[in-house]
């Protein structure tokens, strides 16, 4: 591979879990990875860039060493509902949206955005129309006002977060088709990371049980990564619009669980 042709792709959340199984697996690919955390990413063949998606003047230092030119953005950074839910909403939606809109004009035709999101987006209470009012929301003063308007705690906002961010990606995905760039969201079940323990104490550690026990176990970063990767890659370019759940079977175990035809099923 030449070196005009490596494909600069930025990874955030890329210091653990997910983010750095995906910018290991990039990078092995031959891709040039922008690591963007609150801390270093360990491996030794990408940039990192230390930033904090909660603070908007951390977003635009990052931006500002970035290249000029950029093939891809994976979202991948998120905190779970155990943090405050000014804090989640900043990062998992507000942080996420600035970075990519700042990088939109450094991408091409061929380009492609994954945002991962999680299968939690399904257990958002949140009514359609404050998703819509908070997909209006652009700064920190307007998430405080939606907050009193739409009062919730960390572990409702961690499935705001993602409701939200799975419809933007697909708003996304609409206004950049005329310029040749995809968007799409992955959807994680449950996975080995270095949170899930604030996901058990922040969902319930029950029902993390009940989803373990669904489908044998819960996912692996390196499965999360593989599914973003190739989203992300040119393989995918008819792959636009939609959110991919990556979580094992556990939405059929579910449905199969209420069906009453199920146990008659000829397998």
């Amino acid at each position: 591979m030449s070196r005009n042709s490596v494909r600069n792709i930025v990874v955030t959340g890329a210091a653990s879990g997910i983010g750095l199984a995906l910018a290991d697996q990039l990078s092995d690919s031959g891709a040039q990875v922008f690591a963007l955390d609150r801390r270093d990413c360990p491996l030794g063949s990408v940039r990192s860039i230390v930033c904090d998606l909660a603070d908007p003047h951390s977003i635009d230092d990052a931006v500002a060493a970035l290249p000029g030119d950029v093939a891809a953005l994976a979202n991948v950074a998120g905190v779970p509902g155990t943090a405050a839910a000014q804090t989640v909403l900043s990062v998992n939606l507000l942080g996420a949206r600035l970075l990519t809109e700042q990088l939109l004009p450094r991408m091409q035709s061929g380009a492609a955005i994954v945002n991962v999101a999680s299968v939690a987006a399904h257990r958002n209470t949140q009514s359609p129309d404050a998703i819509d009012e908070l997909l209006r929301v652009h700064d920190r003063t307007e998430l405080q006002s939606w907050l009193r308007a739409h009062p919730v705690k960390g572990p409702d906002a961690y499935d705001t977060s993602k409701r939200a961010l799975v419809d933007w990606t697909q708003l996304l995905s609409a206004k950049l088709t005329s310029r040749g760039i995809r968007a799409l969201s992955v959807s994680p079940g449950p996975v080995e990371t270095p949170i899930l323990a604030d996901f058990e104490a922040s969902m319930g550690s029950d029902a993390m049980q009940r989803s373990h026990d669904a489908v044998g176990r819960h996912g692996y970063p390196h499965e999360i990564a593989a599914v973003v990767a190739f989203a992300l890659s040119p393989a995918a370019s008819w792959l636009n619009g939609i959110d991919i759940p990556v979580e094992g079977g556990l939405f059929a175990t579910r449905a199969a669980a209420k069906s009453p035809v199920f146990e008659g099923l000829p397998i």
